[in-house]
């Protein structure tokens, strides 16, 4: 009988630079209760609050230049991030977002090192 591993999962997403503090904490408290009922965990959660982005996007007939970022790191089975994926796209506010896997919690580690020690060198 074989087992299912946990994935670890990187999630950013940006939020509409108009929302409000409360919708804001709306989409993250909907997300953490996702990440609780597939039994996951967030490792680690870090807001990037607003900044500018790298170009403009056009979003419901205009275009935006900044939003809120959020970054969550998740560990769980897989299938956490579809789900994660579809709360987002219900949120009007939600402008982007990305996922990226990660077979263990050291292959990411290991992936943050080398991103340090090549701003140090750089």
């Amino acid at each position: 009988m074989s087992s299912v591993r946990n994935r670890v999962y990187e999630l950013i997403y940006i939020v509409q630079p108009d929302a409000s503090a409360e919708e804001r904490q709306k989409i993250l408290d909907r997300l953490k209760k996702a990440v609780e009922d597939f039994k996951a965990t967030i490792v680690k959660h870090e807001d990037w609050d607003k900044r500018k982005l790298a170009y403009d996007i056009k979003y419901q007939s205009t275009f935006v230049s900044k939003g809120y970022y959020q970054y969550l790191v998740i560990e769980g089975k897989p299938g956490i991030s579809q789900e994660l994926e579809r709360i987002l796209r219900q949120f009007d506010t939600c402008i982007r977002f990305m996922t990226i896997r990660y077979d263990d919690m050291e292959e990411l580690n290991a992936l943050n090192k080398a991103k340090a020690e090549e701003s140090v060198e750089g």
